[in-house]
């Protein structure tokens, strides 16, 4: 085994216990030890005789290494341990200290495969300094391993006292603490590097990394020699010799999922070569290998998730209070009678005609508002209901209904503006969430949408005030909408955003701020409110106008999101960061207009939630110009500024605002954003998964949470990748 050793030594017994578990027993109380003894089965891990330990000479080194003898000798472990380092390095704190560690991880890794071979060398990247854990994988990329490890763990905070001294790793540790370790295989095997010529070549390192010390503590001098020679030997090959993978991880702008850089290099090679949603025939299996990725969604309305099926299964969970209701009310009953009539000859035009009246009976409001006002005596949402359940054997004429020319002509559908985007979703939402049932029902498809999408953590946005007209009060729609949400842990995730409205109530703002400031101090039910935001139609009121609602979350350090730069000048944004102080900004489209700005953004990592469909829906009304470009559709002039935020290193995600109003949904989000990019430049499957891992990077969860589900993402990509290519 050779690994690198920082500053706590445990790491050694934490990788033993999993390539020698005859040995070091640690893991044999874990919830997960029959998965782990199946994990090293299948990759073909074997058990190490011999570690060699790479540190540095400072205090912090040598207490681990003392650790580890220490352990070693409680343990009754046989296992030699060596440990080799570089003289007189306290720590890697120069350019020069970092090549000269980088040359002495060379060639340990060279000496290990040369003497027990390169399928018995197993190489763990679980300590250390970041820049020893990296070389230390070129190192193992270049003259290949038996297994790449790595040990990812879930400390609890300040809870780890119990293991700190050597004896705490001797036998089994308690199922609780054990199932805070999970070794993880990052590769299992991988042969010597071919592009080096190590055959043609192995004299010539082998004079530049000299021989393998006799000393068990062997403090070797600087040289630079064997990196010197892996460099001569590119060059003769014409090829590159350091892994494909990190090379290409050091041009990126910005760090993808860690474990990708480890895969094999033709793997990686695909994944930056192959463009995707660019080829309309290739189009189902591109939407296939989108689905299959774990992602997370950030910007999402739980007032615009539905479907014209999914508003007619909603509203059908009131459907027995709707005939209560129907027997009630004669007009409402007529009513009701006229609607499904028209929906069983299939008369469009009837229906328009009709709810065209009401409407007008309204005062002129949208049909699907005038539904709240045509019956008062009715409490909400039974009207709204009762419309909808009208249309069971007819959803596809509801989405007609509401859609009209706009669900078959993506040229009709192309900058119609926010306001009439709003109005496609005036039958759900608010008109349709004033119950405890349809707020159930609707978790419920929420839920089935992400396990069709593979969405693992998804932030719905919702006003809860604004569900009360139906009698439930807001805490207690807080109460159901994390019921239905605990319903999917722990696999998938729901967590919930609070809005505040620009062109609404002042007051209702005031509460929805009020309403997360008293649920922080009730732990069991405030932990599923992560953040909050302020949206609605940017022309109607400046963010710095909400400077001062917003400075109580300031004071209470909840996480902030605003929407800005959708359809107004780039100085939205501005006051979305520095009046509001925005973690993320939602579609923050205006942005590529500052420079200054965008360099802001990425220095302070503000993630910018990008909703490629609604972004071309919406986006310049009036102004053919401003309406943003489909390269497959070949509509719109504007370029969409995804390739400009993914070049320059933005934390920019996908999303799909309201994916029932747009027709979409996260997969096929990928695949706008993919049509959107221009042709000379297209979205490839790595700037997919950077787009994957943003959005985990950018969840408003806690910390801790939020690093386990990247790896647990991770993971799953890792394997899915490989997976495809054996």
């Amino acid at each position: 085994l050779v690994a690198t050793l920082g500053g706590t030594g445990q790491v050694v017994p934490e990788v033993l216990g999993f390539t020698n578990p005859q040995d070091v027993p640690i893991y044999r109380a874990s919830p997960r030890y029959g998965e782990l003894v199946q994990r090293r089965e299948d990759t073909g891990i074997g058990s190490v005789g011999e570690v060699w330990l790479v540190t540095t000479e400072g205090a912090a080194a040598r207490r681990a290494w003392e650790w580890v003898l220490a352990w070693r000798r409680v343990a009754g472990l046989e296992i030699p341990v060596r440990r080799f380092s570089v003289a007189g390095m306290e720590d890697i704190e120069t350019t020069e200290d970092a090549a000269a560690m980088a040359d002495l991880l060379h060639r340990v890794v060279w000496w290990a495969t040369r003497a027990v071979g390169v399928e018995r060398t197993v190489v763990s990247l679980a300590g250390g300094r970041k820049t020893m854990s990296a070389d230390l994988l070129r190192a193992a990329l270049f003259f290949g391993h038996g297994g790449l490890l790595h040990v990812l763990d879930r400390l609890p905070p300040g809870g780890t006292e119990n293991i700190r001294e050597p004896d705490a790793f001797v036998g089994p540790l308690p199922a609780e603490t054990a199932n805070w370790f999970d070794p993880v295989v990052v590769e299992p095997h991988r042969a010597a590097s071919d592009v080096l010529g190590l055959e043609d070549v192995a004299a010539q390192l082998d004079d530049a990394a000299g021989r393998v010390p006799g000393d068990p503590e062997a403090a070797l001098d600087r040289q630079r020699r064997l990196l010197d020679a892996v460099e001569a030997a590119q060059r003769k090959a014409l090829a590159l010799a350091t892994n494909y993978a990190l090379q290409l991880g050091e041009q990126d702008p910005a760090v993808n999922f860690r474990g990708l850089y480890a895969l094999p290099a033709r793997i990686v090679r695909a994944l930056h070569d192959e463009a995707i949603g660019r080829d309309p025939p290739r189009a189902d299996e591109d939407l296939a290998w989108v689905r299959q990725l774990p992602k997370a969604e950030l910007h999402c309305h739980l007032g615009g998730v539905l479907d014209a099926q999914g508003i007619v299964e909603v509203a059908s969970a009131l459907e027995a209070e709707v005939a209560v209701a129907r027997r009630k009310n004669a007009r409402f009953d007529a009513d009701l009678r006229a609607v499904e009539a028209r929906v069983a000859s299939g008369g469009l035009d009837d229906l328009r005609r009709l709810v065209t009246d009401w409407s007008k009976d309204a005062g002129g409001v949208g049909w699907a508002k005038a539904l709240r006002r045509r019956w008062p005596e009715i409490p909400e949402p039974l009207g709204v209901c009762g419309f909808a359940t009208c249309f069971r054997d007819g959803a596809a004429l509801l989405d007609a209904l509401v859609f009209a020319e706009l669900a078959t002509d993506p040229a009709a559908f192309h900058g119609i503006g926010i306001e009439r985007y709003e109005a496609l979703g005036d039958l759900q939402g608010s008109g349709l969430l004033q119950h405890e049932a349809t707020l159930r029902a609707t978790m419920a498809y929420v839920r089935r949408t992400m396990e069709r999408e593979g969405i693992a953590y998804l932030e719905l946005r919702c006003s809860p005030e604004n569900y009360t007209r139906g009698g439930l009060e807001a805490r207690r729609v807080v109460e159901i909408l994390a019921e239905e949400a605990e319903r999917c842990e722990p696999e998938r995730a729901i967590r919930f955003l609070v809005i505040a409205s620009r062109h609404g109530d002042p007051d209702r703002a005031r509460r929805h701020v009020n309403l997360v400031r008293a649920l922080r101090s009730e732990p069991d039910l405030g932990r599923w409110i992560v953040g909050f935001d302020l949206a609605g139609a940017e022309h109607a009121a400046r963010a710095a106008a909400f400077r001062e609602l917003f400075r109580d979350l300031h004071r209470e350090v909840v996480r902030i999101t605003i929407h800005a730069g959708e359809t107004q000048p780039v100085e939205s944004i501005w006051e979305a960061v520095y009046d509001l102080s925005a973690d993320r900004v939602g579609h923050g489209l205006t942005l590529v207009d500052d420079d200054d700005l965008r360099a802001r953004f990425r220095e302070r990592k503000i993630a910018i939630e990008l909703c490629p469909s609604s972004n071309f829906q919406i986006a310049g009304t009036g102004d053919p110009k401003a309406r943003f470009r489909d390269h497959v559709l070949g509509l719109g002039e504007r370029p969409y500024p995804l390739r400009r935020y993914l070049d320059e290193g933005l934390r920019v995600t996908i999303n799909t605002d309201d994916p029932g109003m747009s027709r979409t949904g996260l997969s096929a989000e990928f695949l706008k954003a993919a049509a959107m990019t221009p042709a000379d430049r297209p979205l490839t499957r790595w700037e997919v998964l950077q787009l994957v891992a943003n959005g985990f990077r950018a969840a408003f969860c806690p910390a801790e949470e939020r690093r386990e589900r990247i790896a647990r993402a991770e993971k799953r990509i890792v394997e899915m990748l490989l997976a495809a290519t054996s």
